[in-house]
């Protein structure tokens, strides 16, 4: 494990350039899939809903699971990096494969793309878990994790910025051109997997040597009541019960807004994918531009605090919104500006905060358990996922929402609205506020950490 303050500036770049990876492939799907599924696919609004939400709870089933497994493999290699070179090539097929057009009978087709989408899911869980639990032995320093969570802040909005603004200015222009939209989707798809697919390599590459190699466990084997054990043991762990109910909340209000963009620009607003892209490009910016904001305040204050403030003014902002209305670029514009300021303080702060129970759990208990730790936090995330993926499928098909329609009933305009605007704002405004009961505050952690000092000094 690195010691206190002695990693090196090109190192944290290193491992944070996979940031942009994994924001550019979640950003991609969960922003463009449900969209694709229902307006180009022809599949049913209830029923990509339903595909969406299966393959979400299947992987949120495996991540506990690869959670487990990672934490007892043992490679000369490292453990973690091992998975993440595994996973590059079907994460980035997958997402091609997702937005291909097939010309299927229902049935066939609706498997096909529910088959795709859990190999997409099931991809993702072997990079992501092991991606952010690297993070949490490559330093403990506080200051370099929050350097390092700035650094991962800026590249992963950078790939926010590839998944929705770069994506949707392909299909327009492409579309513009003349090409058919589910080729320029395919075209866009392609794009985004290569830029996937390079980012995670580098980061792999740039970070060998980095993980310690652990010991081989003496006769210890994968065992289904072992997972059943440790997963008692860390929900018994009441910091991390708030940190995974607010990335529950927090998941909730991502999937329902990120998936609603362009219903709302298309059908409330009539703009194209090409003026939509002007939103992700406005929010992306916004959100590196309170990065360096965002870092300063978490030094005078705790971090804990500036989090609660931001998800908070947000989430509100967001419930204003529906009360006066959304009616032109300008406004959405401004919108998407006060938005970005919840998510922009959840992603510089939430590994953090979990790096913080791995820590402590760790000096209380003597054994660390950051795999198992990292995919209950990627269960609950993907779990808000599936929920809002359903409910937003029910909720357009319960309102009438047409998809070959140019001009949508009031009803359906209505229900589009909330779910960009008042919906995902409560679960945002949740996610806040439940974090103020967390007791790992930064005075607890240098406690803690003092505690752990004195007894390896004796």
């Amino acid at each position: 494990m690195e010691k206190k303050g002695g990693l090196p500036f090109r190192k944290m770049l290193g491992y944070s350039i996979g940031a942009m990876g994994d924001y550019t492939a979640y950003g991609f799907i969960f922003s463009f899939l449900s969209f694709f599924l229902t307006t180009v696919a022809g599949v049913s609004p209830k029923v990509s809903g339903m595909i969406i939400s299966v393959a979400i709870v299947w992987d949120a089933i495996t991540d506990p699971i690869c959670g487990m497994c990672m934490d007892m493999l043992r490679t000369k290699n490292g453990k973690r990096r091992s998975l993440i070179g595994a996973s590059i090539i079907p994460l980035g097929a997958s997402i091609v494969l997702l937005f291909l057009h097939v010309d299927f009978a229902p049935v066939l087709k609706n498997l096909y793309y529910c088959l795709i989408v859990l190999v997409f899911w099931t991809s993702y869980t072997i990079w992501n878990i092991p991606y952010y639990s690297l993070g949490a032995v490559i330093t403990q320093d506080d200051g370099e994790r929050t350097k390092i969570a700035g650094m991962r802040q800026v590249t992963g909005f950078i790939g926010t910025f590839c998944a929705n603004s770069l994506s949707a200015f392909i299909v327009g222009k492409l579309v513009a051109k003349g090409m058919e939209t589910d080729t320029a989707y395919l075209y866009a798809a392609i794009v985004i997997a290569a830029i996937v697919m390079i980012t995670v390599g580098i980061m792999w590459r740039s970070t060998k040597g980095m993980e310690p190699i652990e010991p081989a466990h003496s006769g210890e084997k994968f065992s289904a009541k072992d997972v059943v054990r440790q997963s008692i043991e860390v929900m018994r762990i009441k910091p991390y019960l708030i940190v995974i109910g607010a990335a529950l909340f927090t998941n909730v209000y991502m999937s329902l807004f990120n998936s609603s963009v362009l219903y709302y620009t298309t059908f409330c607003l009539g703009m194209s994918e090409v003026k939509a892209s002007v939103l992700f490009t406005v929010q992306t910016i916004a959100s590196i531009a309170l990065v360096p904001f965002l870092t300063r305040a978490a030094l005078p204050f705790d971090k804990k605090y500036v989090y609660v403030a931001c998800m908070s003014f947000s989430g509100l902002a967001m419930i204003a919104a529906k009360l006066i209305g959304i009616n032109s670029l300008s406004a959405a514009v401004v919108y998407m500006v006060l938005v970005s300021i919840g998510p922009a303080a959840y992603w510089m702060f939430i590994f953090n905060f979990l790096y913080d129970v791995i820590d402590a759990d760790e000096i209380q208990s003597g054994k660390r358990k950051d795999g198992i730790i990292m995919s209950y936090y990627s269960f609950l995330l993907k779990l808000g996922g599936a929920v809002a993926s359903l409910v937003l499928g029910l909720l357009l098909d319960h309102s009438g929402f047409l998809p070959d329609a140019a001009v949508q009933s009031e009803q359906a305009l209505s229900t589009i609205s909330s779910l960009f605007t008042i919906l995902p704002g409560i679960f945002m405004l949740a996610a806040g506020l439940v974090v103020l009961f967390t007791p790992l505050t930064r005075k607890k952690m240098e406690s803690l950490q003092a505690e752990k000092e004195q007894l390896i000094s004796k």
